[in-house]
């Protein structure tokens, strides 16, 4: 529900499954369609865990004196059968859910455990009355190589996202100066998950560069972007029947906005943007068809 979401956080449903020699985590946002899994260690878990801090955690019954010894109590869980942790099982779950022959096109067809911990969580949606996922189009692997762990003593002394003082300021709270909702999540995750790859960082440093630089295309793209809205959650609404028909042309502008964005960005001499922009897609048929049906009034 609206009501209860942060708007620039990620509100995330993690499943764990326990395997014998790595564990298996997947870490679904319902709300935007986001579909993350992990594999590795139990310090490795429990850094994810402490990162992207999920509302919820469901893991196998027989494991819950395990998971508490573990990662302590402070997260909220649920358990379920042993059964629904198989991975036969989970892999026929996705392979379904995705209407895909195989799971090589995510590049998570060798995460064994982490497929198990997917399939957990789709099943408890299901379970839970959750039928219409048809948002949820994908899944990414998280790879451990490509960012810097912190735990969270680190990520605490830090203060990254929360200060020991009250009302004291975070790395995050000077950085955010997103205009969309859908920004300030990203880059919560981005402060959360530094960059390890030289080549990537610079090519992050080097648009921001540019765009200090390039004053009129900063103001552009930022008037753009804060007239788009949440796109991301509101696109969600719709598989749940939630959606009403002001929010479906806040979609439309939405769109619009995306068709302007892309075009500013192919009209750039930064060779990220023009990429970043060459992979939107306006949709441009349900555009004109939401514009053509919804009256305004």
């Amino acid at each position: 529900n609206d009501k209860l979401l942060e708007h620039n956080s990620n509100n995330f449903l993690a499943g764990v499954h326990f395997g014998e020699q790595v564990l298996g985590i997947a870490l679904l946002d319902m709300s935007t369609g986001e579909f993350f899994v992990a594999e590795g260690d139990t310090e490795y878990i429990d850094k994810l865990l402490q990162s992207l801090k999920p509302a919820e955690v469901i893991f196998q019954r027989s494991s819950q004196k395990y998971f508490k010894e573990t990662f302590g109590t402070k997260f909220y869980t649920y358990t379920l059968e042993s059964w629904i942790f198989d991975e036969a099982f989970a892999t026929e779950s996705l392979l379904k859910h995705f209407q895909t022959h195989s799971l090589k096109g995510f590049g998570i067809e060798d995460m064994h455990c982490g497929i198990v911990a997917a399939g957990a969580v789709l099943h408890y949606l299901k379970d839970t009355e959750h039928p219409n996922l048809q948002h949820i189009t994908a899944i990414q692997r998280i790879e451990r190589e490509d960012y810097l762990w912190m735990d969270r003593f680190t990520i605490r002394n830090l203060e990254l996202l929360n200060s020991g003082a009250e009302n004291g300021n975070t790395l995050l709270k000077v950085l955010d100066n997103t205009v969309s909702p859908m920004g300030a999540r990203l880059l919560k995750r981005w402060t959360v998950l530094p960059l390890k790859t030289l080549k990537k960082i610079n090519e992050r440093l080097n648009l921001v560069e540019y765009l200090i630089k390039e004053t009129d295309t900063r103001k552009n793209l930022h008037q753009l972007i804060k007239q788009c809205g949440d796109v991301e959650r509101l696109v969600s609404k719709i598989p749940l029947k939630k959606i009403n028909p002001r929010e479906v042309l806040q979609i439309a502008k939405g769109l619009q906005q995306c068709e302007a964005i892309k075009n500013s960005c192919e009209n750039t001499s930064n060779d990220y943007l023009k990429r970043l922009g060459d992979s939107l897609n306006p949709c441009k048929y349900i555009l004109d068809k939401i514009i053509k049906e919804v009256n305004e009034n």
